[in-house]
């Protein structure tokens, strides 16, 4: 029995059935679909489930076409259906399964796209699939022009296939949640969520985690001897173009992406869920990348203008479009200068790159926290399991055997690399990169020196023989081949820099101090024109403030104290020897405003040096900290610590820059440098300065930081 015409939100409702409350309501949103409504709905009139068990409420939204004469149609052909009609005044998939989800009259609902269609069993199967707090799930078939059978292979139905009949957490099978068809759920449980109506493009996926995060179920899948399948069509090639689209691939992904990080999946199945549906959004992005690589830079200063950086699966976003390479010994997750260096170069450069690095042994701490400073630029890493060495060639041959096969592993599966990024300190990177530059010309070699190689900070002339293997011969070949001899004496530190000035394409010192000391004890002078045509001087990198707060502050630091810091090794007997004298200076009234938080990796021998030294009420001994706590507590800080390598007694300039400098530098706090002369710390912005082995000036210094905070000594005007 059909009663008359009703008013429902947002349309026109007509051929209302009152006499029995459907079992299920089918919503059938329809854009200009006059030329698909007939099959679809044909397909539901054909259900197995008697007519008055459920219903159909087409939605039409857009503009008005020839749908309603094909609805009609449908009516005649079909007139025991439960069929009605509302109507959208806004266009938009989400808004029309909104006004589908108020009109519906049935217990439960669910939804069919007006250009797909279901076997005659679906409804029946699916019902007999639900249960108390148990979602059925049916299979998708994609249906192609052409006649070809429909097939079920695609993300949807590869793995319901395999747990058909089971109950399961739709965790473990998150893609039975990723379309909005195929299901059906309780219609208050339904209209609890609504469709973001501002998405153009996967609201269905923001949906169905709303509704599992209201109500959290289990899925059943649909068993195909039920005859329970959803029939997608699948227009050919429309994937591949909307992949090549960055607003459909890219800007619609992050909009998704934007709104299930905004929910607050409190539980942990939620989380585990959202993860999942980010996933899958950032394996589209990355899909667009593959072929449009060079958008990889816009797609990241996107992520981060919407302050996702933590929301997205890196890898998976850099999933095999990296098309450099770096060679780093040391690398993260090891808690290393070099290793944390390397990571902001690559951060800073900005270019996306596989990594094959050296695993550093069990003494080695580590610190995986680390790891998001060069995540956006990551593809793939390897570890070389070889003995850690610095020149010992027989560890080195090792390593470099071994990441030489991966990198032809790696260009196997993805073509040449375009450039090659190798750091010292560990010498190791600069013979693959070399090796690799040797063998093919044509890739550029990005060499970068972090401290000069052949000479220590002691003036000691570092040592490590090469054999005269094929390793080495073809080094020393490739040295000829640019008119340079290798080492008569086979000198690994040595080679490691003649290989850099020989053959790179460029060369990166950290100030320009070393490079003018590295270019001045270099025996093969016929070189360092080449190196200074194509050198630059680069000091390491400083983060983004946002870095310097991604931990929340634990350490407690007194108020109404003068708080420095320290961070590296420090004793009370020797190094920083100015400093404790300074400390040991200070007037009784003076050492109760002041401390000294040391954070280094002997705390409890320095706690027994203050002891004999009676500096334990100004100078605190703490254990070394992560990282990200390190750059939260140089924000904190009042004044922090750093001081020169002595080199004056062995050079006539300093060529070391401490790369704590480049953490300093963004903290925000002052900097308390001790300096030799003419050093390249001597000339940064710092607040204050002393000299290397002058106890007075230290004295002097943090009387003036005492001063400069309202802390100093009233002066005695009895005197």
């Amino acid at each position: 029995m059909t009663g008359p015409a009703s008013k429902a939100p947002g349309g026109t409702v007509t051929q209302h059935d009152r006499s029995h409350q459907p079992t299920v309501t089918v919503i059938v949103p329809s854009y200009l679909g006059a030329k698909l409504l007939p099959t679809s709905l044909g397909s539901l009139a054909r259900q197995t489930l008697a007519p008055r068990e459920f219903e159909v409420v087409v939605v039409l939204n857009g503009p008005e076409d020839e749908s309603r004469t094909a609805i009609d149609d449908v009516r005649t052909a079909f007139p025991e259906l439960r069929l009605r009609i509302v109507e959208a005044s806004t266009a938009g998939a989400g808004n029309a399964r909104n006004l589908g989800l108020d009109a519906a009259a049935g217990r439960s609902v669910t939804f069919v796209d007006a250009d797909d269609e279901v076997t005659p069993g679906y409804l029946k199967a699916l019902l007999a699939h639900a249960g108390l707090g148990i979602v059925p799930v049916a299979s998708v078939a994609d249906v192609t022009d052409g006649g070809a059978a429909p097939t079920f292979d695609n993300y949807l139905s590869n793995r319901l296939l395999a747990r058909a009949g089971e109950v399961t957490d739709p965790t473990q099978i998150p893609s039975s949640l990723g379309f909005v068809a195929g299901k059906i759920i309780p219609t208050a449980v339904a209209r609890a969520s609504r469709f973001d109506t501002t998405l153009r493009s996967g609201e269905d996926v923001v949906y169905w985690f709303d509704v599992f995060e209201a109500a959290p179920f289990r899925i059943r899948p649909v068993a195909l001897d039920s005859d329970g399948v959803y029939l997608r069509h699948v227009v050919a090639n429309s994937i591949s173009r909307q992949a090549r689209s960055y607003d459909f691939s890219v800007t619609q992904r992050l909009d998704v992406i934007e709104r299930l990080w905004s929910r607050p999946a409190e539980e942990p199945r939620s989380r585990k869920l959202r993860a999942s549906f980010i996933s899958g959004q950032v394996s589209l992005v990355n899909a667009h990348l593959r072929v449009e690589p060079d958008d990889h830079t816009r797609v990241v200063e996107d992520i981060r203008s919407r302050g996702l950086e933590d929301a997205i699966p890196w890898r998976r976003l850099n999933a095999g479009i990296a098309r450099d390479l770096g060679i780093l010994y040391s690398f993260l997750p090891y808690a290393d200068t070099s290793a944390l260096v390397a990571a902001r170069r690559i951060r800073d450069r900005g270019v996306v790159v596989d990594v094959v690095s050296n695993k550093m042994g069990a003494d080695k701490p580590t610190d995986w926290s680390a790891g998001v400073i060069a995540r956006e630029n990551l593809d793939r890493t390897f570890e070389v399991d070889a003995r850690t060495a610095a020149f010992e060639w027989g560890p080195l041959k090792t390593f470099t055997r071994r990441a030489l096969a991966k990198v032809a592993e790696w260009e196997d599966e993805k073509g040449l690399y375009r450039s090659v990024y190798s750091r010292t300190m560990w010498p190791g990177s600069n013979l693959v990169a070399a090796l690799l530059k040797l063998r093919r010309p044509e890739i550029r070699w990005i060499a970068e020196f972090s401290d000069p190689q052949l000479f220590n900070a002691y003036g000691q002339r570092r040592v490590g023989q090469a054999s005269t293997d094929s390793l080495w011969k073809e080094l020393a070949a490739g040295l000829a081949s640019a008119g340079v001899d290798a080492p008569a004496d086979r000198n690994i530190p040595h080679l490691v820099e003649l290989l850099a000035y020989a053959l790179a394409d460029e060369i990166v010192f950290t100030n320009q101090h070393q490079r003018t000391f590295m270019l001045d004890y270099l025996p093969e002078q016929q070189l360092v024109e080449r190196v200074l045509e194509r050198s630059r001087v680069s000091h390491h990198p400083t983060l983004p403030e946002s870095f310097y707060h991604r931990v929340d502050g634990e350490y407690p630091l007194e108020p109404g104290l003068l708080n420095m810091a320290y961070f590296g090794a420090f004793y009370a007997t020797r190094g920083l020897t100015e400093v404790v004298e300074a400390l040991k200076a200070l007037t009784p009234a003076e050492r109760t405003k002041v401390r000294l938080h040391v954070f280094t990796s002997d705390p409890a021998t320095l706690s027994q040096e203050l002891e004999a030294h009676g500096l334990t009420d100004v100078v605190t001994a703490n254990p070394y900290v992560s990282y990200f706590a390190f750059l939260e507590l140089t924000t904190r800080m009042d004044v922090l610590l750093v001081n020169d390598a002595r080199t004056r007694d062995h050079y006539d300039v300093n060529p070391f820059l401490p790369s704590k400098w480049s953490d300093y530098a963004g903290s925000g706090s002052d900097v308390w440098a001790v300096v030799e002369e003419g050093s390249i710390l001597s000339t940064m912005p710092t607040a204050y300065r002393s000299p290397l082995g002058d106890p007075g000036a230290a004295v002097a210094a943090v009387r003036r930081m005492l001063a400069d905070r309202g802390l100093a000594d009233a002066p005695d005007l009895t005197r």
